[in-house]
């Protein structure tokens, strides 16, 4: 049995290897942020919310105001035909149509 012949054995041409990006890792991370970005983006003209910034609102039924970065509850995004969205302000979770008033900070 020959162990010579092991993965360096491959013939690869030179010039193939010059037409990949040079970090393909960063080339995917920069293009799942712009995605992930777009999604944020319609998610939040869709229910007239704004996602992962500070922010200060009121629910219905409770006098308090409340502060936080408003976020999705969980990571994966709504599908397009939902009706309502599960957010998180903190520890405290709730619909999107539990809002009374909402405001950037």
């Amino acid at each position: 049995m020959d162990d010579s012949r092991d993965q360096l054995d491959f013939n690869f041409a030179a010039d193939d290897l010059l037409e990949f990006p040079r970090d393909l890792g960063e080339e995917g991370w920069f293009q799942f942020l712009s995605e992930q970005k777009l999604a944020i983006q319609r998610v939040e003209e869709k229910f007239g919310i704004v996602l992962n910034r500070r922010v200060r609102l009121r629910l219905r039924g409770w006098d308090e105001v409340f502060e936080g970065k408003l976020v999705l509850d969980s990571l994966l995004f709504p599908p397009p035909q939902a009706e309502s969205l599960q957010l998180r302000l903190g520890r405290m979770t709730f619909e999107n149509t539990d809002i009374d008033y909402c405001e950037s900070l």
